[in-house]
């Protein structure tokens, strides 16, 4: 019962945080910036928000632009770049600011150690899963209204095709599922580095930069193995999928990397809590 009221009193702190509200308003707004539609006889690529303001609804109807696809892509372009800032934002301006005002001390003596970081794993993890779910669901309820239906292509697009199980409600389950996965797991290098880290500037970069840089590596090495003869078992283009971070969002796909994918993020959640742990557990001062 301590555990839970523990985990309860942290995610009450995250949740009704500026970080929260934040991350909620920049994931709407990222999620914004992905291509919405492609003028192929102007060959002009525009955004989602391009695509609002400057493409009727007829001509998005009969090119096939549905709402629900504009959703399903809304987690790419800029949200892939920015997520490891964005997704940390409600646990790190909950956790600073506790440690700022030194009560951290008092709440690990009243709570106990392992209860105490296990609760801020959690809360954190939790906290920012449905703060980008949030976002994503603001999302969803401005493109849904302004885009055509699947129904509407089909009256008003000759070429329009989409498959005969297709569900609205299991895309849509599928979406928000991975947008809380992802959000969950690009909380955890912040999550970290607040075990002996006190800058929140750094907290929230560090992982940023990091990210950039595995993504810049995994490009590369895609790009030069992308024409390999096919092999047994994963190809390095395969594997290489499996180490991307927004690959999560599609944890329901049957791609080959998927079983590698889930075993790596949760090797990574696992070392994220332990080391967390044990760097906590070695500070004589309390994380203050």
């Amino acid at each position: 019962m301590k555990q839970l009221y523990t985990i309860r009193t942290d995610l009450k702190k995250s949740i009704f945080s500026l970080g929260f509200i934040a991350c909620a308003v920049v994931t709407t707004i990222l999620c914004l910036t992905p291509n919405g539609y492609y003028d192929r006889s102007a060959n002009i690529n525009y955004s989602v928000f391009e695509a609002i303001l400057y493409i009727d609804w007829q001509t998005l109807a009969e090119n096939g632009v549905t709402g629900i696809n504009i959703i399903k892509f809304g987690l790419s372009g800029y949200c892939t770049m920015f997520m490891p800032i964005i997704a940390a934002l409600p646990f790190v301006a909950a956790f600073c600011n506790e440690r700022n005002t030194g009560s951290i001390r008092l709440n690990i003596v009243r709570t106990g150690k392992l209860r105490y970081y296990i609760g801020k794993f959690i809360s954190a993890v939790i906290s920012a899963g449905l703060a980008v779910t949030l976002g994503c669901a603001v999302f969803a309820a401005i493109i849904y209204p302004l885009f055509p239906t699947v129904d509407d292509c089909k009256e008003m697009s000759t070429s329009f095709f989409i498959e005969d199980n297709f569900s609205m409600a299991t895309e849509l389950w599928h979406f928000f599922s991975g947008a809380f996965i992802y959000g969950a797991v690009s909380v955890l290098p912040a999550f970290f580095m607040s075990s002996f880290v006190k800058n929140h500037y750094i907290i929230t970069c560090v992982p940023f930069m990091l990210a950039y840089i595995q993504k810049v590596a995994l490009n590369k090495i895609s790009q030069a193995h992308m024409t390999d003869a096919p092999t047994e078992g994963l190809s390095i283009f395969e594997k290489c999928s499996a180490f991307y971070p927004e690959n999560i969002t599609q944890w329901y796909s049957d791609s080959a990397y998927v079983p590698l994918m889930l075993k790596y993020n949760a090797v990574c959640t696992a070392a994220a809590l332990i080391g967390f742990v044990i760097i906590m557990n070695l500070r004589r001062d309390k994380g203050e």
